[in-house]
């Protein structure tokens, strides 16, 4: 517990100066928020988007040792977009237009000159209607869900507009079968690329996977769950810029991801951060911070880059961002507990399980003063972040963290009969946005219609 704890002195915690405001610490980052020119800001949270589509545990107590089968997974083990959809106008017709069941309900955030999407709320708590409430930890995660829902809506339109006289129930399988395909072309060669590396991707597209072989329904491995795939809370900053503001309304928003000074906001419908479950005129995201639009570069910002050291914000959670109750408010202690909680081999045992050297005692000789024999036997989590920071330059994950992420990812995706690999026609590409197998982030949000030129943006 001690390695994730806050502070001075702490092995982990960055140390950032908060009292510089959110401005400030984009404009004077601390001297180990090293930027990933690899990557973009918006990597992290599509991350996070991913992951909450595919896992979510919500019985097992952190620290309390449990078989990892006794912990049930409340998202389906897929890429099928049901923390977005859920059941279907059928089963969960609250999330879905009462007059048009084929369209999902996007909310508005309205403001005194402009109008933009928001998660659907209930009007007097401001909580959000939608499936899984981890999608409105963050003003950023909420976004992304209403781009989702948007760009399922547009692509009910296209159905209807190329196949007319569908049933409404028909069109609604459409439409969501080509919003997951585009989903899962993303993840394939976009965003995983990113994560691992073109070069492992491609391995164990070629090869085949070596360790992540489900039989049945695919399961989700805790080893990737509760330690590796938690490699994007190394990656995010203490503060971003949510929008450009707007004439007449608001300026540029800056926000700390979650202010540890304020745990209680003096406004909740519109805190000092990106925390959710808040609706005000300036709370919405511009993307052009977040992901590569053509014309738009030059503002694009860059990830954090993949180490040890966890942005000081993230030691303090609100209690409203912790999905499982008890425990600590510290991110990093809470992953280091999944340890415990999962009784999970380390980063070492698990080098040797897959034939990749280790890491040795002085890639982590910080942990031997514990006297532990950490530094031998590392916490997976901590180990795959030191992994990729001495071995690919904090760029991307490597060895242990970069096949336990790839093949899960790729594995859900071969193993998933509804996949475009295995029930799209041979040889599909995206058909939506006119980008065909160039089609990435930026493509997709410009056909949701979020992306800066729809903005009011000009280039």
């Amino acid at each position: 517990m001690d390695i994730g704890r806050p502070g001075p002195g702490s092995i982990m915690d960055a140390d950032d100066d908060l009292s510089l405001g959110p401005l400030g610490l984009i404009l004077t980052p601390g001297p180990v928020n090293v930027d990933n020119l690899t990557q973009t800001a918006g990597s992290t949270f599509m991350g996070q988007f991913m992951d909450h589509d595919m896992t979510f545990d919500t019985a097992s107590r952190l620290g309390v040792p449990t078989q990892p089968h006794k912990s049930p997974n409340a998202r389906t083990p897929r890429f099928d977009l049901d923390s977005v959809y859920a059941g279907g106008p059928t089963v969960n017709p609250h999330l879905y237009e009462p007059a048009d069941p084929a369209r999902l309900i996007v909310g508005s955030n309205v403001g005194p000159t402009f109008a933009v999407e928001d998660l659907h709320r209930n009007a007097t708590t401001l909580q959000a209607i939608i499936p899984d409430p981890r999608n409105d930890e963050n003003l950023v995660i909420a976004g992304l869900h209403a781009a989702f829902q948007m760009f399922h809506n547009r692509a009910v339109d296209e159905v209807r507009a190329t196949t007319p006289g569908l049933t409404d129930a028909d069109t609604f399988e459409r439409a969501r079968e080509q919003t997951i395909w585009h989903y899962q072309w993303m993840i394939l060669h976009e965003f995983l690329p990113l994560f691992v590396g073109q070069d492992v991707v491609d391995d164990i597209r070629t090869n085949g996977r070596d360790s992540y072989t489900p039989s049945g329904e695919a399961s989700i491995p805790v080893e990737f769950q509760g330690a590796a795939y938690r490699f994007g809370h190394s990656m995010v900053r203490p503060s971003y810029r949510a929008n450009f503001g707007r004439a007449g309304s608001h300026p540029e928003t800056f926000l700390f991801i979650f202010d540890p000074r304020a745990p209680v906001p003096a406004d909740p419908a519109d805190p000092e951060d990106m925390r959710g479950g808040a609706r005000a005129t300036r709370r919405f995201i511009d993307w052009q911070t977040f992901f590569r639009f053509p014309g738009f570069e030059a503002i694009t910002r860059p990830n954090k880059k993949i180490d040890t050291k966890i942005s000081s914000a993230l030691f303090r959670l609100p209690r409203a961002a912790i999905p499982a109750p008890g425990g600590p408010d510290s991110l990093p202690q809470r992953n280091l507990l999944r340890h415990v909680t999962w009784r999970m081999p380390s980063g070492q045992r698990i080098a040797e399980r897959m034939g990749i050297p280790p890491l040795s005692a002085a890639d982590l000789s910080d942990l031997a003063g514990y006297s532990l024999g950490l530094e031998t036997s590392t916490p997976l989590w901590f180990y795959v972040l030191r992994e990729a920071q001495i071995r690919a330059a904090g760029d991307r994950l490597h060895g242990v963290g970069a096949r336990i992420v790839g093949e899960v990812i790729i594995g859900l995706i071969e193993t998933d009969s509804d996949s475009f690999l295995n029930a799209a026609p041979v040889g599909w590409v995206p058909t939506l946005g006119g980008a065909g197998a160039s089609f990435r982030m930026a493509d997709f949000l410009t056909f949701a219609g979020v992306d800066p030129v729809s903005r009011g943006f000009s280039r």
